[in-house]
């Protein structure tokens, strides 16, 4: 069977196994408006340069983010890829320099499906995005461990390097009338490139990756930040030192807290993997006889440790565990509920935390920034008002 029908098959085999309070909105339910979603909200965000496209939390119905859906971010412009002339090349320390064609990948016996949630790494609570530079998908590929060890990684290799066709020109190297253009490209460590989810993708959902996405190939890092996530893919280079390109080095930093006997010391570092995270999508409700009943709604990812659990709180009152409607997989975002029953006319805020096997808890603004001294990965717990009216 040809693998773009198998991956098809295998998607619709997915969604089918949603229970139908996970997989849509009941035809009975209707949602509540929230009172605190900006006017300055807009999915289309920013045509190019970068490119900034939102998903509308509020259509969190579906496990799947529908492609055309899925947010985007890329520093440039959408590449429009010509499939029959596109090479993936493997080249610096491996004992088999190799170049891929799309028909290479296409035919081998390896393609596997990973369920992944991509965040970028900008991501928060701001008016302009919402909490909408998030969403998940079933992606097809090969894996990337495979390709390398096929091309046989030197004992000397340090990272690995992942290279696209988005490029844009780098100001730092100029030099006289010369113009240097760099790639976007992030790097890994050799043991992280070799994890067996790490995959070149050439689908989502079943079907081929969209320009946008970043057809033909790209990177999927299941648990990592969306810069790893190198779109366009044309280059694997294999290197025996640190990799600075432009974004790695200079872009995607956060300075993080480091308890020392004299104090705190914050530390530069470079953005790598998701942080424990949970937000609340949407508030319905449904008549049962003279009242409404009312159900708060929302997805949970990421993080060093299995999920465990969600909780909301309502109006600064006790915490209350959620139930966990849907998984598929350690790296997919996971959908919960809560019945909330005693929900009364007026305003209200409503805040998730996600809790893992760790017993690590996702933290409060506060506690975010006594850990976190930057506005990049923005995992603290998001509130939202919602305005119940009467009977």
């Amino acid at each position: 069977m040809p693998p773009n029908r198998w991956s098809r098959r295998r998607f619709l085999r997915w969604s089918a196994a949603l229970p139908f309070s996970a997989a849509a909105i009941p035809p009975d339910e209707e949602i509540v408006p929230f009172d605190d979603y900006s006017p300055e909200f807009r999915t289309e965000a920013q045509a190019s340069r970068p490119r900034v496209k939102a998903f509308d939390l509020r259509r969190l119905t579906s496990w799947a983010t529908p492609s055309e859906e899925f947010f985007a971010f890329h520093q440039t412009e959408t590449i429009n890829a010509d499939a029959r002339t596109w090479r993936l090349d493997v080249a610096g320390l491996v004992e088999r320099p190799a170049a891929f064609s799309l028909a290479d990948l296409t035919r081998r016996v390896d393609r596997r499906d990973v369920p992944a949630t991509i965040e970028c790494s900008g991501n928060s609570g701001d008016p302009r995005i919402m909490n909408g530079l998030v969403s998940n998908a079933a992606w097809t590929g090969v894996s990337l461990a495979a390709l390398l060890k096929e091309c046989g990684i030197r004992p000397e290799a340090r990272e690995v390097v992942f290279l696209g066709s988005d490029s844009e020109p780098d100001r730092k190297w100029e030099a006289g009338n010369a113009e240097f253009s760099s790639p976007h490209g992030w790097s890994i460590f050799v043991q992280d490139a070799l994890a067996p989810e790490a995959l070149i993708a050439l689908a989502m959902n079943g079907k081929p990756l969209p320009a946008e996405h970043g057809f033909p190939l790209r990177l999927i890092l299941p648990g990592w930040y969306g810069m790893a996530q190198v779109k366009w893919l044309t280059r694997v280079e294999v290197i025996d030192r640190r990799y600075e390109g432009r974004h790695m080095a200079r872009n995607y930093q956060s300075l993080r807290a480091v308890k020392t006997s004299d104090g705190t010391l914050w530390l530069d570092t470079s953005i790598s993997r998701n942080n424990l995270k949970s937000v609340i999508a949407r508030v319905t409700r449904r008549r049962t006889g003279e009242r409404f009943q009312y159900k708060i709604a929302g997805a949970a990812w990421g993080g060093p440790a299995r999920i465990e659990s969600v909780e909301v709180q309502i109006d600064g009152g006790h915490w209350r565990p959620g139930r966990i409607d849907y998984r598929n997989g350690d790296f997919a975002w996971l959908l919960w509920s809560l019945e909330w029953t005693d929900a009364a006319p007026g305003s209200h805020t409503l805040v998730s935390r996600a809790i893992n096997g760790r017993g690590e808890v996702q933290p409060t603004r506060e506690e975010l920034r006594a850990r976190l001294a930057s506005n990049r990965e923005d995992y603290a717990q998001w509130p939202r008002r919602v305005v119940i009216g009467g009977a």
